[in-house]
């Protein structure tokens, strides 16, 4: 014979056991849903603030790359500027200095065939009076030229201040 097993009929305190554990399941499940919701929002703000902050460090190089081409341009054309007007200084110096040497050369064969020595010292006052006067002259043309040239060399450099310092005064655009 065989016999059968019977199931005895679930008494109040498995029926409550079941209850709460099929509760606690529940709950446990609805937790996980929702941390796992939560978890791929965090994700997705996380992805989304990255993103923002990488374009905003990206506009923030490109601008300061184009900010410092700007500068070494306008510097180089600056030095430019300097070495062109420093030339035209030099050569300005040397030619004062080659007539005040001809002048002079001149003036000593005068000396060497004055006849007398008031000869040689209206000689002598005459040279004097006209060293000075170019010296003056040469001087003012000279001292012109260096204002004018620094004038010039400084433009580049004063324009892209005011350039970089409008540019960086404006927000970064997002």
């Amino acid at each position: 014979m065989t016999s059968k097993k019977t199931t005895a009929p679930a008494t109040p305190v498995d029926a409550a056991v079941t209850a709460g554990k099929e509760t606690l399941e529940q709950m446990t499940k609805i937790g996980q849903d929702a941390a796992q919701k939560n978890m791929e929002q965090a994700m997705s703000m996380a992805k989304d603030n990255v993103e923002k902050a990488s374009q905003t460090l990206f506009k923030g190089y490109e601008q300061a790359n184009t900010l410092a081409q700007g500068n070494y341009e306008a510097v180089t054309k600056s030095f430019g500027i300097l070495s062109k007007g420093l030339e035209d200084v030099s050569k300005a110096w040397a030619a004062y200095t080659q007539g005040t040497v001809d002048s002079t050369m001149s003036f000593s064969k005068q000396v060497l065939g004055a006849k007398s020595l008031n000869e040689v010292v209206d000689l002598q006052n005459t040279f004097t009076k006209s060293a000075f006067d170019s010296f003056v002259a040469e001087s003012t043309k000279i001292s012109e030229l260096s204002v004018k040239t620094a004038s010039e060399a400084i433009e580049p450099i004063k324009a892209r201040v005011d350039e970089t310092v409008e540019t960086l005064s404006r927000p970064i655009a997002a």
